[in-house]
Formats: structure tokens, C-alpha cells, sequence
């Protein structure tokens, strides 16, 4: 051991003094260039005029031309070429490696402390170094870890995380972006080298989440950061390999380790825990901007930590996201409301808006049994729609459409109206489908407060078209249950019964529309009228008899005549008390303005 060491210390000793040598002759190089490019004095005397060199030369670039370009370079071939010998101090035997790795280690370090600190004085110098450091240290983890497997990977992880916290730490007081981008690149393109050589994936995207980590607490205390997108990427790439390697249907391939789920879940719900606090503190706490960026990597973050984490628990995971999302609806919802109220955030007031829904909705689906999640949606549907007549905002108008229609898909609503209207006549509706019907004119009352025209009327088009179907379903159903005990009602009978029903529906949704001057109503009517179309084509003509087809296509006939002139009839009306509205107004201003001109 001791002649090793004795060894060793030789070794480094002569390399010291080979390479004092080399800096010697480079230090002479640029002495001898700055001497060259120096003005020479002027001569007293005379000389004979020389020809010109023709218009084609140049002339040779000098040595230390642009900067110092070709010592810079010098210098990093020097760098690369310590790297080497100390791989070969490695290689050789003659020393433990690991001490030498470590030291390698160090010595990459050691060119990013000098690339930012020579930034001020020389920036090709600088990134030529910060590249130098990367080009040391990403093979170098490589080879220790993946050919010679020396080095663990949860250790080069932690020297990949250690390795950006240190190119971060280093920029700090400058600002500097392209040092960070140099290390960031280097970490992450290392990290996923080492994950295809080692198949430690878990590790490995434990390491990716802890630089996206690093990344984003830098961002959330003051540093902007342009490479914010390459961790991000890197980590959703790795929980995604993650998922779909560790919890495949064939199980874990060979030569990969195995991962609890308990483990898997926790790495996909991380990458959402990370993403979600930086814009919780951007957004929410310090109310910035919420940028384009964060909203989908949030987006994308919220997906596979879903994904994920049932996947791997087979669905045990549910209850405990659906908990936190609810509550992280709940947050949103007071952001929309409460944070971000001022006509300075109208982005962050949308956006916090928008994440609320799709939250309660994913809490509830997912917390919830289906009966509960029913009953959840409609006092939800019902609160936006109420919530919407206080504010006027046009956020909770959807949102009560939105939830009240994933309550009548949950419910089978959807279905016992298709089933009532073109299919097997169902029985007495569900509770849950008459329960959804019910809360459905609630939701519909709340626009009474305001009475929108043009594209704001669409918010209501679900729920009155849920009020005016779910009635028109209800009322067959009822027909076939009184008849279908005294009348055989066959497939030709049953059609002229939809048929009437449709019918009258157009009437009646034109009339109410015309009336109360709503222009969904309308629109609802038409839709009727096509889809009775639809059924005259592919029910009454296909099993209807000649009986049958008199009277639906008579009844149909007769919707095509007056429905026109229901809403032609509507629309007058309307105007005619504008006109007279506006008549009584005139007066009134002009004793206004008769009154204020005596006072004045």
C-alpha cells in the first residue's frame, strides 16, 4: 500500500510539473502574439516602398486574435486532457478508483467555478469552460456507473442535482442564463443516458424530479430562468417511462428492479406537488402572472400524477386524490373569487376558474360512489348557477352546465332519454336521473336575473335543453306505462306517440321562447324539428304503417307551418313593447331635462 501511495504521489507530481510546462509555453504564446499585435514605433528613417500583397490575401489570423480565442481553446483541450489522465490514473490500478472519481469529480466543478468567474472579463471563455466542465463530468458518470459500475446511480443522481444547484448557485448574483442552460442540459441528457443504461428508473426519476425541484425553487425566489421547459420535459418523459414500464400488464421486464407501488405513486404525485406549489406561490401568494408555461406543464403534471398513481395502486389511490383535489378546487375557487378580484388579474382569475372545475370534477369522481357523486354534481351545478345570478360572471355559467351535464351522464339520464325518445321505452326513470331533472329548471331560473342576448344564451342551452328532453322522455314513458296494459302498442304505434310528443315539444319551446324572449328556446325548437326529422326517416318509415305514417307525418306537417310563425309572432311582440317602452322612456328624459335646465 505504501509503495502505491509513494507511487501516486510521483505520478501526480510529475503531471504538476508537465503541466506548469504547458501553461509556461502558452503563457509565452500569447506574450509573443501581444508583441506581435503592439504598435511599433515610428522609424527616422526612410525605406523602399514594397508592392501589395494582391487583393485575395488576408493574411494569417493571429494567435491571439478575437479575444484570445486560440489560448481558450488551448486551455480546455488541457482541461480535457487532465480528464483523461486521471481516467487513466483509474484505469491503471495502482490507486483505489474512487477516490480518483471523486476527485474527477471536483475537477469538473472546478472548471464551472472558473467559467463563472471569468464571465465578466471573457464570455467565449466562459462557455467554453462551462462546456469543458460538461463534457468532463457527463462521461465520467457514465462510465463509472453504466460500463465499469463503480459508482451506484442514486449517487451520480445526487452529483447530477449537486452539479445544477452548483451552475445555479454560481449565476446567481449575475443572471447569468448560459451557464445554467449548459448545466442543465448536460444533467439532464445524463440522467436519461443512465436511466436507458442502468434501468434504475425509480432513482433515477427521483434525480429528475430533484433538479426540476431545484429548478423551480429558483424561479419562486427571484430567478428567471429561460431553460425552465428542458427540466420540466425531462421529468414528465421519466414518470411517464416510469408508469408505463413499472406497472405493465406483462410486469416488470428483466433486468430492471422492481418498485413498490406505494413508491411509483409517490414519484407521479411529486412531479404535480412540484409544479403545483411554484404556481400556488407565483401565482396565488405573490399574484404574478400566471405564464403559458405553467399552465400546461400544470396541466400535464395533473394528468400523470392521475395516471399514474392509479395505475399503480390498481385504483386505491382514489380516495386520497379525490381529498386533494377537491381541496385544491376549493383553493382555486377563493383565488377566482376572493385573490384575484381586481381587473388586474383577469388571467389569473380564468385560469384559477378553469383548474376549479376540472378539479371538482376529477374530486368527485373520484372520492364519491356513484350515487353520492350524483347528488355532489347537482348542489355543484346549482351553486355555480346561483353563484352566476349574484356575479354575473361567465365562468360559473359554465361551470353549472358543465357540472349539471356530467351529473345526467352519471346519473343515466343521458341515457333514459335516448332510450324514452329512439329506443326500448324504460320504466320509472332512476332517482338519480329524476334528480338531476329536477335541479335542472333551477339551474335554468338563475339567467332569468340576467337576461344576456346573443352568445351568452348558450350557457343555458344545456340545462333547458336537459328540462325540455327529460320532459319530453318522462311523458312517453308515462304514455306507454297507462296504454301498454289496455293498447298493444307495436313499433308503429309507439312511433306515432314519439312523433305527437316531439311535436308538441317544438310548439310549446317556440311559444315559451317567443314570450319570454329567450333565444335558446328557440333554438331548441328548431332542434326538436331535426330530430323529428331524423326519427321520420329512420323509425316511421321504417316500421310504421300506412295509419301510423298519416298521422306523424301530419303532425309533422302541421310544426313545419305554425313553428315559423310562432317565433315570427314572438319576435313583434318583442318589438312592439321595446317600441312602447322606449316611448314612455322619452317623455320621462325630457322632464329630466326640462327640470334640470330650471334648476340651473
Amino acid at each position: 500500500m505504501t509503495e502505491n501511495l509513494e507511487h501516486l504521489v510521483a505520478l501526480l507530481e510529475r503531471m504538476n510539473q508537465r503541466l506548469q510546462d504547458l501553461e509556461q509555453r502558452v503563457a509565452a504564446l500569447e506574450t509573443h502574439s501581444t508583441t506581435q499585435s503592439a504598435p511599433k514605433p515610428k522609424a527616422t528613417f526612410t525605406t523602399t516602398a514594397r508592392p501589395k500583397p494582391p487583393d485575395t490575401w488576408r493574411g494569417f489570423p493571429e494567435p491571439g486574435g478575437s479575444g484570445g480565442t486560440v489560448p481558450v481553446l488551448g486551455k480546455a483541450v488541457l482541461g480535457i486532457a487532465g480528464a483523461y489522465l486521471l481516467r487513466a490514473i483509474s484505469e491503471s490500478g495502482s490507486v483505489p478508483k474512487v477516490p480518483v472519481l471523486l476527485l474527477a469529480i471536483v475537477y469538473a466543478g472546478i472548471w464551472m467555478v472558473w467559467a463563472a468567474r471569468i464571465r465578466p472579463r471573457n464570455g467565449f471563455a466562459s462557455v467554453t469552460y462551462a462546456v469543458t466542465s460538461a463534457l468532463v463530468l457527463s462521461p465520467l458518470l457514465w462510465e463509472s456507473t453504466v460500463r465499469f459500475q463503480i459508482l451506484p446511480p442514486a449517487f451520480s443522481g445526487a452529483m447530477l442535482v449537486g452539479y445544477v444547484m452548483l451552475a445555479l448557485a454560481l449565476s446567481w448574483r449575475t443572471e447569468m442564463q448560459v451557464i445554467p442552460w449548459i448545466a442543465m442540459l448536460a444533467a439532464v441528457n445524463t440522467s436519461l443516458a443512465l436511466i436507458i443504461g442502468t434501468h434504475h428508473i425509480a432513482t433515477l426519476t427521483a434525480s429528475m424530479l430533484a433538479i426540476a425541484l431545484v429548478t423551480e425553487c429558483a424561479v419562486c425566489l427571484g430567478r428567471e430562468l429561460t431553460m425552465r421547459a428542458v427540466p420540466a420535459v425531462a421529468a414528465d418523459l421519466a414518470v411517464l417511462l416510469l408508469v408505463d414500464v413499472m406497472t405493465s400488464a406483462d410486469g416488470v421486464p428483466e433486468g430492471y428492479p422492481p418498485a413498490s407501488a406505494a413508491a411509483i405513486a409517490a414519484l407521479c404525485v411529486l412531479l404535480l406537488v412540484v409544479y403545483g406549489a411554484s404556481v400556488a406561490y407565483r401565482g396565488f401568494w405573490l399574484r404574478r402572472e400566471i405564464t403559458f408555461f405553467e399552465m400546461g406543464q400544470t396541466a400535464i403534471a395533473f394528468a400523470l400524477a392521475t395516471f399514474g398513481a392509479l395505475r399503480a395502486t390498481h385504483g386505491g389511490a382514489a380516495p386520497a386524490l379525490g381529498g386533494m383535489f377537491l381541496f385544491l378546487a376549493a383553493a382555486c375557487y377563493w383565488g377566482a373569487l376572493r385573490r384575484f378580484a381586481g381587473d388586474a388579474f383577469v388571467r389569473n382569475r380564468h385560469v384559477s376558474a378553469s383548474w376549479a372545475a376540472a378539479l371538482l370534477l376529477a374530486g368527485s369522481l373520484l372520492l364519491f360512489p356513484t350515487g353520492l357523486q350524483t347528488v355532489f354534481l347537482i348542489l355543484a351545478a346549482t351553486t355555480a348557477a346561483f353563484f352566476y345570478r349574484r356575479t354575473g360572471k361567465v365562468s360559473f355559467g359554465i361551470h353549472a352546465s358543465l357540472f349539471l351535464t356530467t351529473a345526467a351522464l352519471v346519473s343515466s339520464l343521458l341515457r333514459y332519454i335516448v332510450d324514452a325518445l329512439a329506443g326500448s321505452v324504460p320504466g320509472m326513470p332512476p332517482w338519480g336521473a329524476g334528480l338531476v331533472a329536477a335541479s335542472a329548471p333551477l339551474c335554468y331560473y338563475a339567467s332569468h336575473h340576467n337576461p344576456e342576448q346573443g352568445w351568452r344564451r348558450t350557457l343555458w342551452f344545456i340545462p333547458a335543453s336537459l328540462v325540455a328532453f327529460a320532459t319530453a322522455a318522462f311523458v312517453v314513458a308515462a304514455v306507454v306505462a297507462f296504454f301498454g296494459g289496455h293498447v298493444d302498442l307495436a313499433a308503429s304505434r309507439l312511433s306515432v306517440i314519439r312523433t305527437v310528443v316531439n311535436c308538441v315539444l317544438a310548439l310549446l319551446l317556440a311559444f315559451l321562447g317567443s314570450r319570454w324572449q329567450r333565444a335558446e328556446l328557440g333554438w331548441l325548437a328548431y332542434g326538436a324539428v331535426a330530430f323529428g326529422t331524423v326519427k321520420l326517416l329512420f323509425e316511421d318509415l321504417r316500421f310504421g304503417n300506412a295509419a301510423s305514417l298519416v298521422v306523424s307525418l301530419l303532425f309533422y306537417g302541421l310544426i313545419l307551418i305554425l313553428l315559423p310563425r310562432f317565433m315570427q309572432r314572438g319576435r313583434t311582440a318583442n318589438a312592439v313593447t321595446a317600441q312602447s317602452e322606449a316611448q314612455q322612456q322619452q317623455p320621462a328624459e325630457a322632464e329630466d331635462r326640462a327640470g334640470s335646465v330650471t334648476q340651473s
